[in-house]
């Protein structure tokens, strides 16, 4: 079997317990007097992600170090995934909001039935979390399967993965787009600590401006009273989506010229030979024969998700 294949194959297994193990899980937190939702949803999230990626080096017998890329990063990069990172946030705020036009936004919700969570806490929970248990998942154990593949590739099929991964028609679009920057940027560091970085960064953000701007009683109330976006007329959604493209375009350009720049660091670190050339380069033109990425797995995965998701959505 390729390691292509393992890897999908192992995020299908991840997304069938997804979908039929938090019942049960929720079950046996009860059952051993775990009624807080915060708790439950870190023990989700070890056991949902983190289990399953230690099984799955236990079982395969991979190199750790090579599969999760635990290398270091210089110092130069580090600065410049930061302010990736802080670039990266408007520009999900902007595909979020347009997402939520026509779909709940279910993650609104969850942190407003958490709102009254200490900062600290609320930054381990939503932060922290996900940062080290997700990364070690999908930029870990699935990205590896796509090393033979192109860096766009590898990022765009693991961004998809990403979007599915969340099991949300809302977060999906930029769920997708995250995901593709988070495994683009693994893949020119070579370090699973780009990832890591720029993820806790953005949902820190997401934390810290949600303790600054509102109080408990005013995010629930928000949540609860206001009219949400999917409640706009076709006219008025029209205006505030021209609004989101143009702003999100003017950050994802920004996005963009911050990770080329990230790139020709690496290339110019690393050296390239005078008959590849830097632009060749970056492109990752190979001779090297490579897999189908769209393949039974992939496309398995693709219709279990839209399957369960169609029936969570419009049929339960």
């Amino acid at each position: 079997m390729s390691k292509l294949q393992r890897a999908n194959i192992y995020f299908l297994i991840l997304v069938l317990l997804t979908i039929f193990l938090p019942e049960y899980l929720i079950k046996t937190y009860l059952l051993v007097g775990i009624k807080d939702i915060r708790i439950m949803q870190f023990l989700n999230h070890v056991i949902l992600f983190l289990v399953p990626a230690i099984i799955y080096v236990i079982v395969t017998k991979v190199n750790i170090k090579e599969t999760f890329r635990l290398n270091k990063i210089h110092l130069k990069d580090l600065l410049l995934i930061i302010l990736i990172a802080f670039v990266c946030y408007p520009l999900m705020g902007c595909i979020s909001a347009i997402s939520q036009m026509f779909f709940t936004n279910n993650i609104g919700t969850f942190m407003a039935a958490i709102a009254d969570t200490p900062y600290w806490a609320m930054l381990l929970l939503m932060a922290v979390t996900p940062a080290i248990t997700e990364e070690i998942t999908l930029r870990g154990v699935v990205l590896s399967g796509y090393d033979n593949q192109s860096k766009f590739k590898a990022a765009l099929i693991t961004g998809i993965l990403f979007g599915i991964f969340h099991m949300d028609f809302q977060q999906f679009l930029y769920a997708t787009a995250l995901g593709f920057i988070f495994a683009y940027i693994v893949r020119i560091t070579n370090s699973i600590f780009s990832s890591v970085i720029i993820h806790f960064i953005i949902n820190g953000i997401s934390v810290t401006a949600q303790k600054v701007l509102f109080s408990a009683e005013e995010l629930i109330s928000q949540v609860v009273e206001e009219p949400s976006l999917m409640d706009l007329s076709f006219n008025m959604k029209l205006t505030y989506m021209s609004t989101y493209i143009l702003v999100g375009v003017a950050f994802g350009v920004l996005v963009y010229k911050l990770i080329h720049k990230l790139e020709v660091w690496n290339i110019e670190r690393q050296g390239v030979p005078d008959e590849i050339g830097e632009s060749n380069y970056l492109i990752d033109v190979s001779d090297e024969p490579k897999e189908s990425v769209i393949n039974w797995s992939f496309i398995l995965i693709v219709v279990i998700y839209l399957a369960f998701m169609i029936y969570d959505v419009y049929i339960r």
